[in-house]
């Protein structure tokens, strides 16, 4: 029989790998999403619906071995699920107006939305830092969306709705970093009341991640689209509030299964299981590797999205303003010898 400290050297060892799975497949979530073209809202629906399927079987193992969630951890997550669901619908317009690598960039202002929340409503202590990182990173997210960079013709819409689409695709990503960080502090609360019980939370939220799309659906003119898509040709027609993009074909399904399989399903439920079983401060760290591989790497060679001069500074601004406040410098810096033995995990 091993002993407890080698079995908890082997669940550490378990959750480093599933949660890099997870970071993974959310780092190519926004190309995926590019990829499948459906209409935003209409993706959001597709891939949460699909989702649940995925994970339903698996909440019902669940509960049939650890017993079901309380009812306060159910109202917990289905809180957290329809912010996360308007944070979807948000980051969907995002990635098809700014692009996917930096729609990924936009998503990490929730780093001020989460500290916030806990010290207004949980009087949480914050790190003095927070007040001068905040605005730093705002900053870095308004350069981030591009709306400093010069106008130029770059072959697609220079508006939309009447609206810069840099300006707006900034302010649709800055929503769903918004309510992104809402979720994490529903969810991180929600977790607290039903230890051990991850799958269960997720398809709860999963599910109520369906509402918000489905409400946008009942005001937009062009409703649940299941046969045409935004892009066409890979790009934004120049009227895409009037314009239908291409038909959707058997390979933008391939790519939506995708999304909502290992995108959604197993993305949310990996990332969760490791951040639950790992120093904070660690999976932070590690969760800043999805939005670099997708703005430095994935959407540059499947897009082609070049960032622009200021675009990129404003990317290292937030990268560093995340990590700074997640104290990776600490952990970077740190004396050999401080904290871990050198055995430890």
């Amino acid at each position: 029989m091993t002993n407890s400290a080698t079995t908890k050297g082997g669940s550490n060892k378990l959750a480093y790998i599933i949660l890099i799975i997870g970071i993974i497949a959310l780092a190519f979530s926004a190309p995926w999403v590019k990829q499948s073209n459906f209409d935003p809202a209409t993706s959001v629906l597709l891939r949460c619906g699909i989702g649940f399927l995925f994970l339903l079987p698996f909440a019902l193992r669940e509960k049939k071995k650890l017993g079901s969630l309380n009812k306060t951890g159910i109202t917990l997550s289905v809180i957290a699920g329809i912010f996360l669901g308007i944070d979807f619908t948000a980051w969907n317009y995002s990635i098809y107006y700014v692009g996917s690598g930096i729609a990924s960039i936009l998503l990490n202002l929730q780093i001020i939305i989460l500290p916030a929340l806990a010290f207004l409503f949980d009087k949480e202590k914050i790190p003095k830092t927070f007040f001068i990182i905040a605005p730093i990173m705002i900053l870095g997210v308004l350069m981030t969306g591009g709306i400093f960079d010069p106008t130029e013709d770059t072959g697609g819409p220079l508006t939309v709705y009447g609206m810069n689409i840099a300006v707006l695709g900034t302010i649709a990503g800055s929503i769903s970093g918004v309510c992104y960080g809402i979720y994490l502090y529903m969810s991180r609360k929600a977790s607290r009341v039903n230890a051990g019980q991850i799958i269960q939370p997720m398809a709860w939220a999963t599910l109520a991640q369906l509402a918000a799309p489905s409400i946008f659906l009942l005001f937009s003119d062009r409703g649940f689209d299941i046969t045409h898509g935004v892009l066409v040709n890979g790009q934004l027609p120049m009227n895409p509030e009037t314009t239908f993009g291409d038909p959707i074909t058997g390979m933008n399904w391939f790519w939506m299964i995708v999304l909502a399989s290992l995108g959604q399903a197993v993305a949310w439920t990996f990332v969760q299981y490791g951040a639950v079983r790992l120093n904070p401060t660690i999976v932070a760290g590690l969760l800043l590797l999805s939005p670099i591989a997708t703005v430095a790497v994935i959407a540059v060679l499947l897009f082609g999205e070049i960032p622009s001069t200021i675009q990129i500074a404003g990317v290292v601004i937030v990268l560093i303003a995340v990590a700074y406040q997640n104290d990776v410098h600490k952990m970077i810096f740190r004396k050999k010898g401080d904290g871990d033995s050198p055995g430890a995990t």
